[in-house]
């Protein structure tokens, strides 16, 4: 389950270097909020496709670990 959630931060940290820095989901991501905080965040900010990309990453690491 490590791996996964590192392979996650990455891919988060990598969406974030695309983002405004004046965006609710890139301070979300700088302030360290839970997954569901940028997942609403990046729905909010008109980055759909992202939020569900991590909803999907959280799912599939929570399936693993059971």
């Amino acid at each position: 389950m490590v791996l996964c959630f590192s392979n996650l931060e990455q891919a988060v940290n990598d969406f974030r270097q695309m983002l405004p820095a004046a965006s609710a989901t890139a301070q979300a991501i700088d302030h360290g909020e839970s997954w569901q905080r940028i997942a609403l965040n990046a729905i909010n900010d008109g980055y759909v496709e992202f939020a569900n990309e991590l909803s999907e990453f959280l799912e599939a690491c929570f399936r693993r670990s059971y």
